[in-house]
């Protein structure tokens, strides 16, 4: 992208600059905000970035200002506050209706509504989480139809194909066997079916029994 090009679009760097790098405990001078702007090719005066900031508040971005002899900015309110993210991403993380893959790159987009300094706040909250859900993962061995292998494979922690025929295939991981891992069981209805241990084999039949007791 030229210069000129990159002069036009000044407003829209300089907002995403202020909402990566900036958050409550973090803040950009005005001499670091020419700087960053200078790394893409884009050059700005004081009185320039005054005025961009002025035209961004007005335009609905909560950019903080604090006077002194170097004035600092940051962003205040956004979409979400940090715990909010952090709810939103352990929900993600811990549905039983999406896989893993799935909910990486759904944590990744809530990441971005955070400043980067959030982000990895954030990231290091899920994989100190992760660590204490990983206590509760149990081995479990499962025969599903062909059609639905590649899901499971997903859903499942440290999985393998333990051995493949015409139409089944058996597949050997991990998971933290609780009422969602039985809720994702049953809704694949006869395409899969737990063989090993006995007792998650036994718990998942008083489940299936508990559902359709319901409907008597």
């Amino acid at each position: 992208m030229s210069k000129k090009a990159n002069q036009k679009a000044k407003l829209l760097y300089l907002q995403q600059i202020l909402l990566e790098e900036t958050d409550e405990k973090h803040v950009l001078t005005v001499q670091q905000l020419i700087e960053r702007l200078a790394e893409l090719e884009i050059p700005a005066e004081r009185k320039s970035l005054y005025d961009d900031i002025a035209t961004l508040q007005a335009f609905g971005l909560d950019v903080i200002a604090t006077r002194s002899r170097a004035n600092i900015y940051r962003i205040g309110s956004r979409l979400f506050t940090l715990p909010e993210l952090q709810l939103l991403a352990e929900a993600v993380v811990k549905s039983s209706a999406i896989t893993q893959n799935k909910a990486q790159k759904l944590v990744d987009k809530l990441a971005r509504l955070a400043s980067r300094y959030q982000a990895e706040t954030l990231r290091e909250n899920l994989k100190a989480q992760k660590y204490d859900d990983a206590e509760l993962l149990c081995p479990v061995e499962l025969r599903c139809s062909n059609e639905i292998v590649p899901v499971v494979l997903e859903y499942l922690a440290d999985s393998k194909v333990k051995k493949s025929k015409e139409e089944t295939s058996v597949i050997e991981g991990t998971a933290v066997v609780d009422q969602a891992f039985y809720g994702w069981m049953f809704g694949f209805g006869n395409k899969v079916k737990v063989t090993e241990p006995a007792n998650v084999k036994k718990d998942f039949v008083k489940y299936c029994k508990k559902v359709l007791n319901q409907y008597k």
